[in-house]
Formats: structure tokens, C-alpha cells, sequence
């Protein structure tokens, strides 16, 4: 396959070194089928900018409409891209494979593709897959757990990993606010870097966090 043009390196630091969590995850549990939402979320890894240790403030905004009670499609653009003159973009499918019984949570998966465009000149693209599993708190809480991943398909194939845990809390009938908290490529070496990162594991990856806000057609989860 051809080698990125370097005029696109920004949008590979913006989504390999981010390790893949673009945002907060698309999907964590299914919609009822014929409702949507909007969200918008910003972070990720903790790295020194502008002489402040802060999540690295990348913002995405997404649509999600349910196909079934367990299938869905979503679609984001990338407002920090836009910011630096890239289009980026991603869509993809999610599907919510093991319902909720006890203590199993529900558990899903989405796949999809994440693109940024140079206006005028080439692209990027890059294969995604998450898989999560939450848990209903009563009526207004929901934690969840899994881990996403972005596919490099260009130079030299290989797989950048996010584990993350999160929450989220229910205002209101259709408001929604989650937090989520990141480890960015933990099987990679967090220096030698160009982005200084403050909160390595064992010198592996950096720690980070996104905060989500949403808004749902049609009611919150059940």
C-alpha cells in the first residue's frame, strides 16, 4: 500500500499517538430501534501543552440511530481536525451481542472506519473495532469497560489499543454526561516521544480522560 503523504502526518499523530480513542466510545449499549442521539465529547492523554499538564483536548461529535434494539449506525466528525484544515470523519456499525441478566453485563462490539481528507489532496483511512460491557445502576447510572482499537494498514500493518473505564449519569429524562478514563497504547514505549505524556504505566503508553456529554431522542437507557 502507498506511504502517507507527509502533508498528512498531523492526522496520523492525531489518531495513532491518541492510540484510536477518538472521543468517547461510539456505542456502549444499543438503542431502541427508530431512536437517535447526539453527543460530544473532548480529551485525551495527559501531556504537557501550552506549559499545563492537561488531556490533550481533541473534540468529536457524533450521531447514532438504532436499526434494531441491538444494531446501530453512528457518524462523527472530528472537530480538532477541522480546526488544523483536515476533514476528519467516522462511521460505522455497532452491535449489542449479549443482553443484560444479573451480573452479566451487556456486551457489544462496533467496526468502523476513521478518515481524514487534506481539502485538495489525499486521504487517510483507518480501520477501528471497540468491544464493551456495562452495567445499569438503578435509573440514572451506567459504568462500562472495554478497550478500542485503530488498525495502521499503510506502512507496516500493526494495532494501537485504548483499555478504558467509564461512567456515565443520567440528568433528566434524555440529558446524559460520562467520563471516561483511558490508557493509550499500553504496548507501546512512552518515550522517546514528540508529545511530552505525563502518566505512563511502567513507561508504557499515557493515561488520559474524555469527557462526554449526550442528548437522546426518545428517552435515556432501560
Amino acid at each position: 500500500m502507498r506511504t502517507i503523504p507527509i502533508y498528512l502526518s498531523l492526522a496520523v499523530l492525531l489518531v495513532l499517538v491518541l492510540a484510536s480513542g477518538c472521543g468517547t466510545v461510539a456505542a456502549v449499549r444499543a438503542m431502541r430501534k427508530g431512536e437517535s442521539s447526539l453527543g460530544l465529547s473532548a480529551g485525551g492523554p495527559v501531556a504537557r501543552i501550552v506549559g499545563m499538564d492537561i488531556p490533550f483536548p481533541y473534540a468529536v461529535a457524533r450521531y447514532r440511530y438504532g436499526l434494531s434494539d441491538r444494531a446501530g449506525l453512528y457518524a462523527g466528525g472530528h472537530l480538532t481536525a477541522a480546526g488544523l484544515g483536515l476533514v476528519g470523519i467516522d462511521a460505522g456499525l455497532s452491535y449489542q451481542f449479549i443482553q443484560p441478566q444479573g451480573w452479566v453485563p451487556a456486551v457489544g462490539a462496533s467496526a468502523g472506519l476513521t478518515a481524514f481528507v487534506k481539502p485538495g489532496g489525499e486521504d487517510a483511512v483507518f480501520p477501528g473495532f471497540d468491544l464493551v460491557a456495562s452495567y445499569l445502576l438503578g435509573r440514572r447510572y451506567l459504568v462500562y469497560f472495554g478497550s478500542q482499537s485503530m488498525f495502521e494498514l499503510n506502512d507496516r500493518p500493526y494495532v494501537v489499543l485504548a483499555p478504558f473505564v467509564g461512567a456515565e449519569i443520567r440528568l433528566g429524562r434524555s440529558f446524559s454526561l460520562d467520563l471516561e478514563t483511558k490508557w493509550y497504547a499500553p504496548g507501546e514505549e512512552t518515550k522517546p516521544r514528540n508529545v511530552d505524556y505525563k502518566l505512563p504505566i511502567g513507561g508504557k503508553g499515557a493515561i488520559g480522560f474524555v469527557l462526554g456529554a449526550g442528548y437522546s431522542f426518545g428517552g435515556w437507557h432501560e
